[in-house]
């Protein structure tokens, strides 16, 4: 085992020895694996977490164009964003030779003073300008992000240590392990850096639905955000 292979199997979020597992695989069925995974999941901080086929993953180009217009803030700024990932047909190459995936949803409710601005009258193109409010809406979203990223992380942690070497986590919008990526160099956490379900052509609403979860689209009171970890 090289070392990226054996940093790999570590938890990218804590320093747990590496001769002690969260869970005990079987290894004898894909499915029950997925299903002990999904537990772990919610023992990790998923709100929610779903065992579910990879053919029911929808993917669709027209995910990446709306990466690119309207033009998201992150676009060609983010190592984990378009068009530095790998695009929609690409990626679609390599979700078919997975079979079994786990769904994972994390919520939070949103702050008062954010709350408040977000029910007033600005549209969205007067709140990307009010670096005010993006300071304290960042400030708070990489929080839930973090979470996110630390369910996503120690599935595909525990996943690999299980010997589902190729396992693969994806997260949510952009990665924000940096404050400023510099998509000039290499990555800086190339351990933990992950591109979103979006990043690289996934429909999440359809594929959230597909996976039984209701959809709650509600701005202004609670945050849903979702990952995915291939199980292979």
């Amino acid at each position: 085992m090289g070392l990226r292979e054996l940093s790999a199997s570590q938890s990218y979020l804590c320093l747990r020895p590496i001769c002690e597992p969260m869970v005990q695989l079987s290894k004898t069925t894909l499915k029950s694996d997925t299903i002990q995974l999904q537990r772990l999941a919610v023992k990790v901080g998923a709100n929610k977490a779903i065992a579910m086929d990879t053919k029911r993953i929808v993917t669709d180009e027209r995910v990446q164009l709306k990466c690119r217009y309207p033009p998201c803030r992150h676009y060609g700024r983010n190592l984990m964003c378009p068009p530095l990932t790998p695009s929609t047909s690409q990626f679609k190459g390599f979700l078919s030779r997975y079979r079994r995936a786990i769904l994972v949803e994390v919520e939070d409710r949103v702050p008062q003073n954010i709350k408040r601005t977000l029910s007033s009258e600005k549209r969205y193109a007067e709140l990307i300008k009010d670096e005010s409010f993006l300071k304290r809406y960042d400030r708070w979203h990489v929080k839930v992000w973090r979470k996110l990223h630390k369910v996503v992380s120690e599935i595909e942690r525990e996943a690999f240590r299980g010997n589902y070497y190729f396992s693969l986590g994806l997260g949510a919008e952009h990665c924000a392990l940096c404050q400023r990526c510099d998509v000039e160099s290499s990555c800086k956490n190339p351990l933990m850096a992950r591109p979103s379900m979006e990043a690289v052509g996934i429909d999440v609403h359809k594929t959230v639905k597909n996976a039984g979860l209701p959809l709650r689209w509600n701005p202004y009171h609670t945050i849903h955000l979702y990952g995915l970890v291939l199980i292979g």
